[in-house]
């Protein structure tokens, strides 16, 4: 090998040793960065020329890349459900505890039988009047309570969407500068880590799947096929409703003109934060809301008075009513709406200046005709065994509420809790599963793709020694340049 060759390879050898020593020094300083991955230089040889740098490349996982967004948009989903559902859950807490329906609901029963073994009893009246209340209260407030649950599930899709424009712009830029860089020949690494981390953010509020092209560029689809990205960004739209309507859905998502939430999705998205709270505000809250409502409407129901008159009089709501209320709802069929609406008469009130010995002795709707204790004893028990008779009957229910069809009040509101436990339950277990399979997906991808310190610095002493070995090489030659020019 001649001196000039021998130069020319130390100074190649110095110039490749400096791109790896600024490659090493920038995963250092970025390794605790969310998806910053490895970067390296990959180099050739030339012949009677050393070695020179042909591209800096970073460390890729594909697969496991896929598997983080898949799972990422799947935990997304499940808690904003689990969110929602602890909302929820707070109506009912215990059913031992008095804030339940089922409690409140077996309280009045125990009132009823308290005041129908001290019928004469002023205070027995009064607090069988209470616990009604209670019972209705309770009620209206379960309802406020899905109400605002589904209020909040729609400003959370709304803040969804209005998340998912903004990254698809910041996408629309950084892949721009992925393209144009490929086809120039630039470094682009870092702009690929970026790309990256926003698809990262973006799975987390829908399902995305993606496909790269030619010069890296890359388009953006949903789980259920709509285009999101296609070298411009498609425009997602929400079709809020700012004060819901109980028993009635939410507005749609819309990507690109075509709804992907809803009825009426012909592509629905089948994962991720905005299907999550669409769940939550158009399927379990609408059930529960409906559930409380069928309590509400058997309540207004089972204590309805009836003609005593002998006039054939059609059914009055008697302790339980609502506003507007002149008839005794039909059978099985839903009021949405109803729960929230429920009191006791005022009538038989204490506390509204009622009389409460009218749930003894009936004409609670004010018509004398639907008065059931003629004489006005003291001692008069049969309406009140009527009702808690009632209150052991079997009634039908809508089969909207997602329950069974038939059964008694208090095993309704029993099983009404249950229900809602058991959607909690799943979407709890559910939620922990996905999160331990986005955890590990992200540590295994960290692994592969991430910058592990000890290897860096190893990396770096190697670099060292290469550096010190070329510039060994290039005193070598300058020796014996000297030497041979003072030979002549």
């Amino acid at each position: 090998m001649s001196l000039t060759a021998a130069l020319s390879n130390a100074n190649s050898s110095l110039f490749v040793s400096s791109e790896r020593t600024n490659l090493v020094s920038r995963n250092i300083a970025n390794a605790d960065k969310a998806f910053y991955t490895r970067k390296s230089v990959e180099t050739i040889t030339m012949p009677g020329s050393g070695v020179r740098t042909s591209a800096v490349v970073r460390a890729e996982d594909p697969v496991l890349f896929k598997k983080i967004l898949g799972s990422n948009s799947q935990t997304a989903t499940y808690s904003a459900r689990l969110d929602s559902l602890d909302a929820l859950n707070n109506t009912i807490s215990d059913v031992e505890l008095d804030s339940s329906p089922a409690a409140l609901i077996n309280k009045l029963l125990s009132a009823l039988q308290s005041y129908s073994a001290q019928p004469h009893s002023q205070l027995s009246a009064e607090a069988a009047v209470r616990s009604a209340r209670n019972l209705a209260t309770g009620l209206n407030t379960a309802a406020t309570t899905v109400q605002s649950v589904r209020n909040e599930a729609d400003t959370g899709i709304q803040a969804s969407v209005d998340r998912v424009n903004a990254l698809l712009e910041q996408f629309k830029t950084v892949n721009q500068e992925i393209v144009k860089g490929t086809i120039s020949g630039r470094d682009v690494t870092d702009y690929l880590d970026q790309r990256d981390q926003i698809l990262h953010d973006l799975s987390n509020e829908m399902g995305i799947r993606t496909v790269t092209r030619e010069n890296n560029d890359m388009v953006i689809y949903t789980d259920s096929g709509v285009t999101l990205f296609d070298r411009s960004p498609r425009k997602v739209e929400f079709d809020r409703t700012l004060n819901l309507t109980p028993g009635v859905p939410g507005g749609a998502v819309y990507v690109d003109g075509i709804p992907v939430t809803g009825a009426n999705a012909t592509m629905p998205l089948q994962s991720g934060r905005i299907v999550g709270l669409v769940q939550a505000r158009d399927d379990i809250s609408l059930s529960y809301e409906a559930q409380l409502d069928e309590m509400a409407r058997v309540l207004v129901t089972m204590f309805a008075e009836s003609d005593q008159s002998g006039g054939g009089g059609p059914d009055v709501p008697g302790l339980f009513t609502y506003s507007g209320a002149t008839t005794i709802p039909a059978a099985g069929t839903l009021i949405p709406g109803l729960a929230a609406a429920l009191r006791v008469n005022a009538s038989v009130d204490p506390d509204q200046g009622g009389n409460a010995n009218l749930l003894r002795d009936g004409a609670i709707s004010g018509n004398a005709g639907y008065g059931y204790n003629a004489g006005s004893e003291a001692s008069y028990t049969d309406r009140i065994d009527e009702l808690i008779e009632k209150m052991g009957q079997s009634y039908a229910y809508d089969p909207v509420t997602k329950l069974a069809p038939n059964g008694t009040l208090a095993n309704y509101s029993s099983v009404s809790a249950g229900w809602l436990q058991e959607q909690r339950k799943v979407a709890d277990d559910s939620y922990t599963y996905q999160s331990t399979l986005y955890q590990r997906s992200f540590e295994a991808f960290t692994r592969n793709t991430g910058v592990n310190l000890d290897e860096e610095l190893s990396l770096m002493l190697e670099i060292e020694r290469s550096f010190a070995t070329s510039s060994k090489l290039i005193a070598t030659v300058d020796e014996m340049y000297n030497a041979l020019l003072g030979a002549i």
